[in-house]
This record gives C-alpha cells, structure tokens and sequence, in this order.
C-alpha cells in the first residue's frame, strides 16, 4: 500500500486499475485475496480514499538488498527511492510488516511500530490510523493491526 506524500506519482496510479472508494478493511482484504486480478500490484491510498490497485511500482536497485526478499520489498523500496511516497509491504510468505520510506527498508515491524511509524509519517489531518478495537487499552491492540480510516 502506498501513501503518496506531496511528490505527484500520477504515472503510477495510471499503471493499475482506478478505484477511487473509500477506506474500508473489507476492500483492501478483497483486494489482495490471494490470486485475484490486483493481487499482486501495490494500492495506492491518497487523500483518505482508495485511488487504484494493481499499480505497478519501479523496482529497487540497490545491490545490498536481502537476497530472500522478492519483487514485493524491492518494489516499495524502489518506490521510496523514487518518490516521497510511505510504503507498507506485507511478506507473503511470512507475514512480516515492513514500511519503505526515504530509501530505506524498515523489516518486522510490530503491530505497533507500524501504527507509531505511520501516525509519524502521515499525520496531516487526512488520513486516520486507529486501532481495530478502539474500546480497548493499546496494550490489549498488539498484534490486532491496524485500521486505515478517514
């Protein structure tokens, strides 16, 4: 899932399929369902909204890269490389949630880094990141993820 920040990237959202839908779990879930036709591009979330899915990102080049991460991780970092965009990647093979931002790969973040790291990198009023289950203390969220809301 790619957050664009204030670099235009256009050019990606015009390689995959327009959406323009609101945020919802269910969506992105349906989205990334293991072999359906966007499974395998990158969402790209802009202004509070889904804009398109199935966007094909530029690969990394570094040469330094763990030789076990696929397509997937060298995708959102060459994405961060090339944009100023926040990138979160799930590993489809272990799970582990990584963020891509500033050219560097951030690997098996907990849940709750990746909110911290997020709410960081994103706060500006358009976009909300709130826990799963919001009557719940934060410590009881852990390992719960993440909701992307308005």
């Amino acid at each position: 899932m790619v957050f664009p920040r204030k670099i235009n990237i256009r050019n990606i959202i015009e390689t995959g399929t327009r959406i323009n839908a609101e945020i919802s779990s269910s969506l992105i879930v349906a989205v990334f369902e293991f072999d359906g036709p966007l499974h395998d591009g990158a969402m790209i979330i802009q202004n509070g909204r889904i804009v398109a899915a199935g966007c094909l990102l530029p690969l990394s080049e570094q040469q330094d890269i763990r030789k076990s991460f696929g397509t997937r991780h060298r995708a959102s970092l060459g994405m961060s490389e090339q944009s100023d965009a926040v990138v979160l990647v799930v590993s489809e093979e272990t799970g582990a949630i990584s963020i891509a931002f500033d050219s560097r790969l951030y690997y098996d973040l907990s849940t709750i880094e990746v909110t911290r790291k997020l709410r960081e990198l994103l706060d500006r009023g358009s976009l909300k990141l709130v826990d799963r289950d919001d009557t719940a203390p934060p410590s009881m969220n852990e390992g719960k993820g993440i909701l992307i809301e308005q």
